[in-house]
């Protein structure tokens, strides 16, 4: 993306990813007990955010921690499913933690984080398995349309 320069995470980065997959599998097994101790899918997240959701919690602490576990987890599950990177993304505005598709080719880049926290914000549940999906279409439109061909002048025919 324009201004943006990406960064690998440094090892601190990474063991707070770790820390929040964690979180996300006590988050999981707290709020969706039908999905306590089996892999997590992006329905069993789905259906433990819009319980938590439900309980309409306004403690800073508990509404930054699920953002941040299910926001991780989320990003996670666009590593493992979509080509995504970890990534430190840094712009005028600052540094975040993002993940990264394309890089070079089109820079598809997103916060998950943020991405849960807007949701949160707008009381909104049940959208990261269908986002997962138009995500993917996303990325495999703007690699499509991606060439190493430089563009030719428009008065060039040949």
């Amino acid at each position: 993306m324009a201004g943006h320069k990406f960064s690998e995470l440094t090892a601190a980065e990474r063991d707070w990813n770790q820390q929040q997959l964690a979180a996300a599998r006590a988050f999981v097994d707290a709020f969706s007990p039908e999905d306590a101790g089996q892999s997590i899918t992006l329905a069993a997240l789905d259906r433990a955010f819009a319980a938590w959701l439900a309980r309409g919690s306004q403690d800073n602490a508990e509404v930054n921690g699920a953002i941040s576990a299910v926001g991780i987890r989320f990003g996670q599950f666009l590593v493992d499913e979509a080509g995504f990177r970890w990534v430190i993304a840094t712009d005028q505005h600052g540094t975040d933690l993002a993940v990264l598709a394309l890089p070079g080719r089109g820079d598809v880049l997103v916060f998950p984080a943020n991405f849960v926290a807007k949701r949160w914000e707008r009381k909104e549940s049940n959208f990261l398995a269908a986002s997962l999906s138009a995500i993917k279409q996303q990325v495999a439109a703007a690699d499509a349309g991606w060439t190493d061909q430089p563009a030719r002048p428009w008065w060039k025919f040949w």
